[in-house]
């Protein structure tokens, strides 16, 4: 019997899967999404890549040897208040850490919000200051006890608390990282208090320097625990009853998988699942091609992402965004803006706006008709010719282009005094200029020239808007991947087992330090990345790793002194030894200067002033087992494309249309033309031409 390797995204308003068998055949399978229940949209792609094996869905689950899974259910919790009410326990006198934050700032915040900053206001606090509690205790930074800790205390918090609604707990006190002592001696007293209840540690879950950042990340994790493992065990349960066999592995925010039970206990680690696995997907493909920098850029149906990939390797962050909070937790670098096929176009004030609110997978756009009435982005490019309505989900779903047209005539045609065609065009020119705009944000805001990028476009709708975002960019090549509408499915599955571990331990410089390596000892740096990438190791095997598989690599959080932010700089050992070598401690250094000044200018470094470094981190990881993947599979090709009428640059024009019969390596295709495969459509402007390549992949230039 065959073996498969399955990975599947679940996202706002499509649920995208990948199905691998053993030859590394790619099959891609596209299914509305079930709100009420989100592992019905996985099973539905499931059924369709079963029928078109001509076998059971049982037999084929019965046959999958890997499964990997992305999901939004922590990001939706967060983000719609859905999560546990949590009693969050802090050091006396340190109870309002959460509402100061860290002061005002408009991280998260959109442009528009910014121009009125008069009247902004800071977020909600995570957990609301009724349910926090003070303690007695003090460590301070070298871990030794200032005040022991109060048990009577302790006991009266706890009993406050449940009488204030708590559900969950954390525990963030002052330096516990540095001694953690008094954080596990709490949650003896929480267990004996009450029995069971999930108690997060920030000691355990994140042992690193901040208190703000810290105690936020902790707070927001006891809260999604035990939204996240309901909805895990649902998932698999409902897996298993059909007939899987596998543990089912899940996408975290670094870009590697874990088993279930691991994401349960870092359940805020999984908050970007799905958008980083096109990052992933896309620095893969890149590999394969020959791509080294790469613009990711993904519209769904709902928000549209953007990451880089920088000399093979992907961008990562060392907080995580959600809403106006940034959590403590290492990401894949993914800016994202709502828009998406699904952004509503509305007429405001006598301004045309798009997204960011979205009409979702029901009622969805109008076309879909499902209810809905007002106009979209899909609608829009309906209207404008560049959608068949008989070809959408591979012919799954008939699209209304009358239904499209009335609420463009309604919405926005009547009240601008525009025809349909021109309010339709409108539309699809203000969502590419925001997404071109975000593009821009994430390069060239960023000191890098979009000029030195490939920029891949996928998604549901990423191939048909690409042309048109892209050519504003003056990136060399437009890339629409073969697997363009799975393409953070295919990621996710692409993806290793991998595990993070942190640990804040500041060790300075002097100020006129020219050997950091006496005041930065290598055996104690070893010794550190030794302690924590063995715990690594540990949590890898018991995820069913073997340990020969696996591999480690070492980085610090290291900064000038006296200064706030810190950057990540990669920590070399020795091949022979393993060990941190003096050598290596100064080429470190020698790298951060670098790469401060290629950020913030020649000469901004100040290494006369010494260095600081704050946080230690190891990422272990282990392959999944996986097929050699044959994304293309491309046929003879040939044949006369058909034609269709299009309404570019405000006139109707001719463009070719091309089916995936047609394609074959080395096609050349002239715009003005489309590309219409079973899953997505790829538009080719009038003033580029593109080629198909080996792998299935429309390469876009410009004339």
């Amino acid at each position: 019997m065959p073996t498969y390797y399955v990975a599947s995204d679940i996202g706002g308003t499509f649920t995208d899967t990948v199905v691998i068998d053993d030859s590394g055949r790619v099959g891609r399978y596209k299914s509305s999404t079930v709100p009420d229940n989100p592992a019905q949209g996985v099973l539905d792609t499931l059924v369709l890549a079963a029928d078109e094996r001509d076998v059971e869905l049982a037999q084929l689950l019965a046959d999958v040897e890997v499964f990997a899974h992305g999901t939004t259910v922590a990001t939706n919790a967060m983000l719609e208040g859905r999560n546990r009410r949590v009693g969050l326990i802090q050091t006396r006198g340190f109870g309002d850490t959460l509402g100061v934050m860290r002061g005002f700032k408009s991280t998260g915040l959109d442009e528009e919000d910014v121009k009125r900053f008069r009247t902004l206001v800071k977020q909600p606090t995570a957990v609301p200051r009724r349910l926090t509690a003070e303690i007695t205790e003090r460590i301070d930074y070298a871990g030794r006890v200032v005040c022991p800790l109060d048990e009577d205390d302790v006991r009266r918090a706890v009993a406050a608390l449940q009488a204030a609604g708590a559900e969950v707990y954390a525990v963030s006190l002052l330096w516990s990282f540095a001694n953690d002592t008094h954080e596990r001696r709490v949650a003896e007293i929480i267990e004996e208090l009450v029995p069971g209840a999930s108690v997060t540690l920030s000691s355990a879950f994140l042992p690193r320097i901040g208190e703000y950042e810290r105690t936020l990340t902790t707070a927001v994790n006891a809260s999604l625990r035990p939204v996240l493992q309901t909805s895990l065990d649902s998932f698999e349960s409902t897996l298993t009853a059909a007939g899987l066999r596998t543990d089912p592995l899940l996408m975290q925010s670094n870009g590697g998988l874990a088993t279930f039970a691991e994401v349960e206990r870092r359940a805020a680690a999984t908050v970007m699942s799905g958008p980083v696995g096109g990052v992933v997907a896309s620095q893969f493909l890149g590999a394969r091609s020959g791509y080294r920098n790469v613009v990711t850029t993904d519209m769904g149906g709902t928000s549209f992402d953007v990451g880089l990939v920088l000399d093979g390797r992907p961008v990562m962050s060392n907080t995580t965004l959600i809403g106006r909070d940034e959590l403590a937790l290492p990401s894949v670098a993914v800016r994202a803006i709502g828009a998406g096929a699904g952004s509503i176009a509305a007429v405001r004030n006598g301004v045309l706006q798009v997204g960011p609110e979205s009409a979702g997978a029901r009622p969805g756009p109008a076309c879909y008709g499902r209810g809905g009435t007002l106009p979209t982005v899909a609608d829009a490019d309906l209207v404008l010719g560049y959608l068949n309505p008989d070809n959408f989900l591979g012919g799954r779903l008939v699209l209304d282009v009358d239904k499209a047209r009335a609420a463009i005539d309604e919405h926005v045609a009547h009240p601008t005094g525009l025809t349909v065609e021109q309010a339709a065009e409108g539309i699809k020119t203000i969502v590419d200029a925001r997404m071109a705009d975000l593009v821009r944000q994430v390069t060239v805001e960023q000191g890098y020239d979009p000029a030195d990028f490939t920029l891949f476009a996928y998604g549901g709708a990423g191939p048909l808007h690409a042309f048109s975002y892209g050519a504003e960019l003056g990136c060399p090549q437009i890339v629409v991947p073969i697997t363009a509408s799975v393409h953070s499915a295919f990621g996710i599955g692409c993806s290793d087992l991998t595990m993070v571990e942190e640990l804040s331990k500041p060790m300075q410089t002097p100020p006129g330090t020219t050997d950091h390596a006496v005041a930065l000892p290598p055996a104690e740096l070893t010794a550190t990345f030794d302690a924590l990438a063995a715990k690594a190791r540990r949590d890898l095997v018991r995820a069913g790793a073997a340990e020969d598989s696996i591999s480690v690599a070492r980085s610090v959080e290291i900064r000038f002194r006296a200064q706030i932010h810190v950057l990540t700089v990669a920590l070399d050992v020795d091949e022979t030894t393993g060990e941190i070598t003096a050598a290596g401690v100064n080429a470190m250094v020698e790298r951060f200067v670098e790469i401060y000044e290629g950020r913030f200018g020649k000469g901004a470094a100040f290494l006369e002033g010494g260095v600081e470094i704050t946080t230690f981190r190891v990422v272990a990881s282990s392959p999944v087992p996986r097929a050699d993947f044959d994304t293309g599979a491309l046929g003879e090709g040939g044949g006369e494309p058909g034609t269709r009428r299009v309404f570019s640059g405000g006139q109707w024009r001719d463009a070719q249309v091309y089916r995936a019969e047609h394609l074959h390596d080395g096609l050349r295709l002239e715009g003005l033309a489309i590309v219409e495969l079973r899953d997505t459509t790829v538009v080719i402007g009038p003033e580029q031409d593109a080629e198909v390549d080996a792998f299935g992949d429309v390469i876009i230039r410009n004339r």
